[in-house]
């Protein structure tokens, strides 16, 4: 580093001058309150779930309860969890869960407990087999998944609830998604 012309010192490049290097003092010393201020209130509104909350969608029909738990908004590229829970009144033989391949497009699954007996992709839907279902149970499918970026704007599908080919019943799911 060259010297000054004096020789004291190091000589500062082009156009920074003493006011540049001399400490600063009062408020311009710290960063402006205007970013605490910024910052506070993202973090009240996600608190108060104006980025997203969790939604429950349900449905009854034949003494079968359908509910899914899944976050209503959610951004790209992130993680979330989907539970699938089935309450019955009565016995079903070869629960099936459907979920509309439109529900599910650009997202990956990472894993799906418990594992299906069977899963097959037929007529627009992945359908998930499951052991049998005794009267007055209920079954919990939990299945994390993760948002691909290339998606904007969000999903929707059904989840539907079978024995074996037999409709029982089905709720229909929105999910939107922020860049």
């Amino acid at each position: 580093m060259a010297r000054d012309a004096g020789g004291v010192g190091p000589r500062t490049p082009d156009g920074i001058g003493e006011s540049h290097v001399r400490p600063v003092a009062g408020w311009r010393r710290h960063a402006s309150p205007l970013s605490l201020v910024i910052l506070g209130g993202v973090i009240v509104a996600g608190l108060l779930g104006l980025f997203g909350h969790e939604r429950a969608w349900s449905a009854d029909a034949g003494g079968v309860t359908l509910r899914i738990e899944s976050p209503e908004t959610i951004r790209n590229g992130e993680f979330f969890e989907m539970r699938i829970r089935v309450a019955s009144d009565r016995s079903i033989a070869e629960p099936v869960v459907g979920i509309e391949s439109s529900l599910w497009e650009d997202m990956t699954v990472n894993t799906m407990i418990p594992s299906p007996l069977d899963e097959e992709s037929s007529d627009g839907e992945f359908r998930f087999t499951f052991a049998p279902m005794e009267s007055e149970t209920e079954f919990l499918l939990k299945v994390d998944l993760q948002v691909n970026p290339d998606i904007l704007g969000g999903n929707e599908g059904t989840v539907t609830v079978y024995d074996a080919d037999e409709r029982i019943v089905e709720a229909e799911i929105e999910i939107d998604v922020l860049p």
